[in-house]
């Protein structure tokens, strides 16, 4: 397969933050294309799942070496080259590693992604995942 040049972006930084902690790994639609659960699509954003309380900050300070703004900013997103990270804590969190294109990745279970998802029933793009995954994509 190759990588569509966004997912690769995607990907080059997403493993610098792996790389930068060894307890955030990344949950949400990616590693259901990755697992072969639903196709691939057009990237909006990553989650990525701490089992540890981190502020975003030390994130794109430690993994992209950018200094936290004078005044923080609320919320869990994290962006850095346009692309888009929300950043989710739950200490109960597993992964897997997957090796996918040349990447050795954390991801999470689908069982762990499916659980979360199913508070998400509201969403087209989720009821389109849920309907891929039964109907055997």
């Amino acid at each position: 397969m190759e990588l569509d040049i966004q997912l690769e972006k995607y990907l080059e930084d997403y493993i610098k933050i792996q790389n930068s902690f060894d307890f955030i790994s990344l949950g949400g639609s990616l590693p259901l294309m990755i697992y072969g659960n639903i196709p691939f699509r057009r990237i909006k954003d990553f989650d990525i799942i701490s089992t540890q309380y981190i502020d975003k900050n030390e994130i794109t300070y430690k993994a992209f070496n950018i200094l936290p703004p004078e005044y923080p900013i609320k919320g869990n997103h994290i962006t850095h080259n346009r692309n888009k990270f929300d950043l989710y804590i739950n200490p109960n969190a597993t992964y897997n590693f997957i090796f996918f294109e040349g990447y050795n990745l954390r991801l999470s279970p689908l069982e762990e992604i499916l659980f979360f998802k199913s508070y998400h029933l509201h969403k087209k793009k989720t009821i389109e995942d849920f309907k891929n995954i039964l109907n055997g994509y």
